[in-house]
């Protein structure tokens, strides 16, 4: 098809005329534009192409953070606005106190309705590091990028009376307790309490009366922890002169501890004999390995200094489950002390360091990082060791498994055995009076599950007959931990119920001692 010459001039003379009617934004163009930068606004004339051109021609530059709106290739246009943000990114630090909680104990030997200050507060501190953004000079973001402590904040313990208005009972020798991790006494009359310790840090592995009441042997944790340090220490404190001060015997790691029952003072310048057994520190659970040794040493009771240690038990491996350790009772003519362990009750000879094996037994097993060993009573001449064994399973299955656990009597020449009470639970913790014929124990009331079962105190003459329920009434919750102790005579017993103490006569009469709700143990000297 062939094109006519008057068609092509007219094609041509169109594509002209296109050019020449069409605004053009090449060289020699010029835009008026709105220019906002660094707090001034300018209207500029320019022959500039685009926002970045526009820039540089008004000697505008610009950091890395800077924002340009619209971006810095968009082509000017009439009229357009061009807006520089200025962006500053720093860092701001800053100190602030981290404010000290409040706590409340209760304390039963303040009024009820009277509080005093135990410790005062102190605030924390940390060091707080921010990001901040600032747009213009003006902040738009705060970010928080490391927080670290640099002390920790300690909380003011304020104590609340609780001493209710309660018929005073008569208090023969000495009762130690335990009560919000610190050690109190009662002498003379049941409101007569007293606080022996202020630091809340008692560990309960040892806390034990002199025979005389006098002194106060007990462990405590350290205040810090961590690799190489000890696992408690062990200390001292006269509990008949007020405002006496605990003194350390430069022990540690002990696991378990005990007067010779023997120490009579008639004076603190003298030095009573110990015996003790030691572990030593490891990483992971428990935290432990006993060395199921035992020691004996004398300590003057003014300043705890020791003398004359002897070890009488090697470190071994104690047995089965022998890390968990090994526990100690003494012999009422202290020649002699009865050993328990997981799998097996006996005796050490001090004379010659012997060791006898009165009962062997399987040892149980918890599935958990701890070991069940017997309790440990003898009988006031001597004669013979009350203590609760592991039995066989009634329904067969693996021996360790079995939840059977009785009450035993051990004749201390090894003579004979004999079982008192059948499937008793695992706290039975049976203990001998120390005068007349009476065996005080703890009797679970589901026996097959007696690691948590709420228990009853029971009475029973020595040959296991006569077996009677003594406390909590009928009706009531059992125990969770039968934690008791004889009283002079053999006719009452302090126990812990509830969190409190009860006084409780053979007869049943029973008579709350305190309102704190928090003890731990008790013991009863006179």
């Amino acid at each position: 098809m062939t094109t006519s010459p008057i068609r092509l001039c007219a094609a041509l003379a169109l594509l002209v005329c296109i050019g020449a009617c069409v605004p053009g934004d090449g060289p020699g163009t010029s835009h008026t534009v709105t220019l906002i930068a660094d707090g001034t606004t300018r209207v500029l004339t320019t022959e500039a192409l685009t926002v970045r051109d526009l820039l540089t021609e008004a000697g505008i530059a610009l950091d890395e953070d800077d924002r340009v709106s619209p971006v810095e290739p968009t082509l000017l246009e009439d009229g357009m606005t061009v807006r520089v943000t200025r962006v500053e990114v720093r860092t701001q630090t800053e100190q602030r106190e981290i404010p000290f909680s409040r706590q409340t104990m209760r304390d039963a030997s303040i009024p009820a309705g009277e509080t005093r200050l135990l410790e005062p507060g102190l605030s924390g501190l940390e060091e707080l590091v921010y990001l901040i953004t600032l747009e213009d000079g003006v902040e738009v973001e705060r970010r928080l990028v490391r927080q670290v402590t640099l002390r920790e904040p300690r909380a003011e313990v304020v104590l609340v009376g609780v001493q209710a208005e309660q018929k005073p009972v008569p208090i023969t020798g000495t009762i130690a307790y335990v009560g919000n991790r610190n050690a109190w006494v009662i002498q003379t009359v049941s409101p007569n309490r007293r606080r022996l310790t202020h630091s809340g840090d008692l560990d309960l592995r040892v806390f034990t009366l002199s025979p005389d009441g006098s002194h106060l042997l007990f462990t405590r944790v350290p205040t810090e922890t961590g690799p190489g340090l000890p696992l408690n220490t062990l200390w001292l404190i006269a509990t008949t002169t007020a405002d006496a001060q605990p003194v350390p015997l430069k022990l540690t790691n002990i696991l378990w501890a005990d007067w010779d029952p023997r120490c009579r003072p008639t004076s603190p310048n003298e030095s009573c004999r110990i015996a003790y057994s030691t572990g030593v520190t490891v990483e992971g659970s428990p935290g432990w390995r006993a060395e199921n040794d035992l020691w004996t040493a004398r300590v003057r009771l003014r300043d705890g200094r020791l003398s004359d240690q002897r070890r009488f038990v090697e470190p071994s491996a104690g047995g089965s489950y022998g890390w968990w350790g090994t526990t100690y009772a003494w012999s009422p003519d202290g020649r002699s002390l009865a050993y328990a362990r997981a799998d097996a009750v006996g005796l050490v000879r001090l004379s010659d360091g012997r060791q006898t094996t009165l009962a062997s037994f399987t040892p149980f097993r918890t599935y958990a990082p701890w070991v069940w060993v017997p309790s440990l009573s003898w009988s006031p001449e001597g004669n013979f060791i009350v203590t609760t064994l592991h039995g066989p399973s009634p329904a067969g299955g693996a021996p360790e498994d079995s939840p059977v656990f009785d009450v035993w009597a051990l004749a201390a020449n090894g003579a004979f055995t004999a079982e008192l009470v059948s499937e008793a639970g695992m706290w039975a913790a049976p203990t001998f009076a120390p005068e007349g014929e009476l065996i005080a124990f703890g009797y679970a009331r589901s026996p097959y599950a007696s690691q948590t079962s709420g228990y009853d105190i029971y009475l029973m003459d020595r040959d296991g007959s006569d077996r009677r329920p003594l406390f909590p009434p009928e009706g009531e919750l059992g125990l969770n931990y039968p934690a008791f102790t004889w009283g002079p005579g053999g006719d009452r017993l302090l126990l812990v119920y509830q969190g409190n103490l009860y006084l409780v006569t053979t007869d049943g009469t029973a008579q709350r001692l305190t309102d704190e709700g928090n003890v731990a143990a008790v013991r009863w000297r006179w």
